[in-house]
C-alpha cells in the first residue's frame, strides 16, 4: 500500500469516528460526564483530520 492509500485510509477511518462521536455526543444524556470525554475525543479527531487533509502526498 503506498503512502498516498495509507493517507486516505486514515482520513476515511477518522471522517467515520467523528461521525460517529457526534452521533454518541447527541444520544448520550447530561447527566455524567460522558459528554465531556466525547467532546474532547471529537476534537482530537477533528484535529488528526485537519492533519491528514493538509498533508501532501
Amino acid at each position: 500500500m503506498s503512502m498516498k492509500e495509507e493517507v486516505e485510509v486514515l482520513r476515511r477511518l477518522a471522517e467515520k469516528a467523528l461521525k460517529e462521536l457526534d452521533e454518541a455526543y447527541k444520544r448520550i444524556p447530561d447527566v455524567n460526564n460522558g459528554k465531556t470525554y466525547l467532546l474532547r475525543g471529537k476534537e482530537r479527531v477533528r484535529l488528526m483530520l485537519k492533519i491528514l487533509n493538509d498533508m501532501e502526498v
